[in-house]
């Protein structure tokens, strides 16, 4: 047997195993609550990254004018 054909028949015994147990529904999809925290989470983490980008920007513009000053000073 080839190293494919073996895989193969690997993936088809565990399928059929698989099929022998009975099958929940309610286990495979997430529920309401955890998709809303999930979401929440990844609100909360794309508001601190912009926030965090901002107060860069904000910081960067400053040091720029400070510099542009400091260099017609000279």
């Amino acid at each position: 047997m080839s190293l494919f054909e073996i895989v193969l028949a690997n993936c088809i015994r565990a399928r059929s195993q698989q099929d022998k147990q009975p099958h929940r529904v309610d286990t495979d999809l997430p529920t309401t609550r955890a998709m809303i925290t999930r979401l929440a989470a990844v609100a909360a983490l794309f508001a601190i990254s912009i926030l965090a980008l901002d107060t860069a920007g904000e910081r960067y513009e400053r040091q720029l004018a400070t510099n542009a000053v400091a260099a017609t000073r000279q």
